[in-house]
């Protein structure tokens, strides 16, 4: 999570949005909660299989906060059992996190006394030197580690003059998740009237193991709000055991292939599963936004998460509406999106994220942008009908960087869209004018070309060339691509025919000496 969340955490109670239709309270029985014991998933506790490792990080010149093995196994069972109960919600029956346990059934945590005192482990950078030292003690006892995900919980320094605590990391980084610990700190206050502080303190330590196992803020779709409450990967850091908060399908999408989720011995968790997007197709119709496509992938797709961010009012994505499908046989998806579960809908700039969810825990992402006028969705991106591109090939090019990146010429005519050719740049850097020349295999009628721009090293102005031999060549004159990386037309003023085209390319949007282009196609309308 952004290093502002402790912020977001403070301020929750008072700047959340809430709606008109009124939900249960979720308090838990008094005196109930601590004495449940773990579940696992399956037998992954008492096969040490995948479970979340969990560390109580103790800085020199602290002391462990009283009574915190029953407070902190109470919290954990809690945040297990609320996210047992949205797993089997959404359809994954059986499926939770694993924690850790002793032999009398409680959570299992690796104490470590920090080298240094608390000043050295602040909130803003504080995180690399705990990491640093847990990790040299899982190097030392290297059985005591089961996964990649790990929790670490630190003594609360300090407290405010209202009584509030406050001390060193309380974020996601990557597969770890810093929370603190104080006192207060114990399922049996959540949801007290007198309580000022527990039910946002847990609701954060829930939000930000949340981060450490795979999850990105969103805030669910309006319809499921309105049933379920607000998602703690909002802003259910704030309402979680207060009032009505859930996960989202699209938090329970990414969860269930997750390795702390599964009881599976793997070596490859979270490899590269060789992910490439082959087709993407978008429109919206009959008020739902349709999104469909093709993939290639080495690790099997189980589930996606698709999530809508407003550009212009939630840069930490607190608010995404979000939805989750499963593929559509091992290559292919489909989703729809009504725009009714969407809470803005003026003119409004979105950025659309798909996250594909591998069978090994690992989640490729696309991403691209659209916009919303007059309530409408203006939908911008995904695939033209372009010339099938199976026998096109690439006669020449400037320069390539395949040394130190897959930065192939071939790239820009392989269907993928997460594939890019780039400029050289690992020794004897080329400089621009840049360019490639694509053999189409057959003369054919074009008036439109579609360009793709890689996220970085985008090209601004090119010349367009077409030849019927390869070797003499007619300019098309010179156009300017767009800085953005959704789909973009360049529209000819009459039909031509052509076998081969080039394209010169002569500056680029970063005024540096490096370009990148990820697609490009050629049509008739």
């Amino acid at each position: 999570m952004k290093k502002n969340l402790l912020l977001a955490i403070l301020i929750a109670v008072a700047t959340m949005t809430t709606f008109s239709c009124k939900r249960a309270v979720e308090v838990p029985a008094n005196g109930q909660i601590r004495a449940n014991a773990i579940a696992g998933t399956g037998d992954g506790p008492q096969s040490g299989l995948n479970n979340l490792n969990v560390v109580y990080f103790i800085p020199s010149d602290l002391d462990t906060v009283p009574g915190y093995q029953q407070r902190i196994n109470g919290v954990m069972v809690y945040t297990q059992n609320f996210i047992s109960k949205w797993m089997n919600h959404w359809g994954y029956t059986n499926k939770t996190i694993g924690l850790p346990v002793n032999a009398q059934g409680k959570l299992k945590m690796a104490v470590i006394r920090g080298a240094q005192p608390k000043a050295q482990y602040p909130y803003e950078g504080g995180a690399g030197a705990v990491m640093t030292e847990v990790n040299a003690y899982y190097s030392a006892h290297p059985t005591e580690k089961t996964s990649d995900h790990i929790l670490v919980i630190m003594p609360t320094y300090s407290y405010g003059s209202n009584g509030d605590p406050s001390g060193g990391p309380f974020y996601g980084i990557g597969r770890w998740c810093f929370a603190l610990d104080y006192t207060g700190l114990d399922t049996l206050n959540l949801g007290k009237p007198d309580d000022k502080f527990s039910t946002k303190w847990i609701g954060g330590f829930a939000h930000e193991l949340g981060h450490g196992i795979n999850l990105p803020h969103n805030g669910g779709a309006q319809s499921q709000n309105i049933s379920y409450g607000t998602t703690l990967m909002g802003y259910g850091n704030g309402t979680l055991g207060k009032s009505a908060t859930y996960l989202s399908p699209a938090d329970a999408a990414i969860l269930a292939n997750g390795q702390t989720f599964s009881t599976a011995s793997r070596s490859d968790w979270y490899a590269d599963p060789g992910f490439q997007l082959k087709k993407l197709f978008a429109k919206y119709q009959n008020g739902n936004i349709i999104v469909s496509g093709k993939f290639s992938t080495t690790k099997a797709v189980k589930d996606i998460a698709f999530y809508h961010r407003n550009k212009g009012n939630d840069n930490g994505g607190y608010n995404s509406v979000t939805f989750a499908a499963k593929p559509v046989g091992t290559d292919s998806f489909y989703v729809s999106m009504p725009v009714s579960d969407f809470r803005d809908k003026a003119n409004t700039n979105y950025e659309f994220t798909i996250r594909y969810v591998h069978e090994n825990g690992s989640i490729s992402t696309y991403a691209t942008d659209y916009s919303f006028a007059n309530d409408v969705p203006v939908i911008n991106f995904g695939d033209k009908p372009v010339y099938n591109k199976s026998t096109w090939s690439i006669t020449s090019f400037s320069s390539q960087e395949t040394a130190s990146e897959s930065g192939a010429a071939v790239n820009v005519i392989d269907d993928a869209v997460n594939t890019y050719w780039h400029s050289r740049w690992s020794s004897s850097a080329a400089s621009y004018p840049h360019y490639l020349v694509i053999n189409m295999g057959a003369r054919k009628d074009v008036n439109r070309f579609t360009f793709r721009q890689r996220d970085s090293r985008k090209v601004k102005l090119l010349e367009i060339l077409t030849s019927n031999n390869g070797s003499s060549w007619t300019s098309l004159g010179d156009f300017t691509l767009l800085d953005t990386t959704t789909p973009q037309d360049i529209i000819l003023s009459t039909v031509k025919n052509f076998k081969y085209f080039k394209l010169n390319m002569k500056s680029s949007y970063d005024g540096a000496q490096f370009a990148a282009l990820s697609e490009v196609g050629t049509y008739k309308d």
